[in-house]
């Protein structure tokens, strides 16, 4: 009884920790609108984090700020980790069926290095190709998460 109460207590824990996350998301998203500077490359909060004026000669408008890049790329290591996850629990519970969550999870983390890619060459007319590759594995990715959390 003690056992299933603490499932309880936790998972009423983790509802709430979501809720609160939920709730700073959507603040966070009025904020942008309410300020007024949802428009494509305009500075998040007036450029909070953009790398000093001529620190970084030729750098173009639409060159992604600091606080953009941590979020791209822990992102990306994050999306690894839960890859990795998801291995490890089909292994300790010999449900094989987890390590297809992995393989269906792969054309995800790959478009999103394109994305990144695209972005470190400044959203580069030549690679503008890079956008529809994105498009295309993202839909793949999709797809066969999809799949794959239909046969657990």
């Amino acid at each position: 009884d003690a056992a299933s109460d603490a499932g309880v207590d936790r998972t009423t824990r983790l509802r709430a920790v979501t809720c609160v996350l939920g709730v700073l998301a959507a603040l966070s998203a009025v904020s942008v609108f309410a300020s007024g500077s949802a428009e494509v490359h305009s500075p998040w909060l007036g450029g909070f984090g953009n790398l000093p004026a001529g620190l970084w000669s030729g750098e173009p408008v639409n060159a992604l700020s600091v606080p953009t890049w941590i979020i791209h790329t822990s992102s990306l290591v994050e999306w690894l980790v839960a890859m990795g996850l998801a291995w490890r629990y089909a292994e300790e519970t010999k449900q094989p069926a987890w390590k297809g969550v992995t393989w269906g999870m792969l054309p995800l983390h790959t478009s999103g290095i394109i994305a990144c890619t695209y972005h470190l060459f400044y959203n580069a007319p030549a690679i503008s190709w890079c956008v529809a590759l994105q498009a295309g594995m993202t839909c793949v990715g999709n797809t066969t998460l999809a799949l794959a959390c239909l046969r657990l």
